[in-house]
């Protein structure tokens, strides 16, 4: 199998859907349950800065849920 040819930018996605890294846990599950996707980068000012994945969305929302609200 010929691998000269065969690189990564190939197999990449070019246009990449971005979360917020500013917006609210609710908000961000929403974009999750809405996209189906399982991770989303995050990106400030063109640049990445990190990732948010369902997981993180759902272990955030049950710290809410614990938290005492007056």
């Amino acid at each position: 199998m010929p691998m000269e040819n065969n690189t990564i930018e190939k197999h990449m996605a070019i246009n990449v859907e971005t979360i917020d890294g500013n917006l609210n846990v609710f908000d961000a599950a929403k974009q999750f349950l809405d996209s189906k996707r399982r991770r989303f980068p995050i990106v400030e000012d063109g640049k990445l800065v990190g990732q948010i994945s369902q997981k993180d969305i759902l272990k955030a929302a049950m710290q809410l849920k614990q938290q005492k609200w007056k």
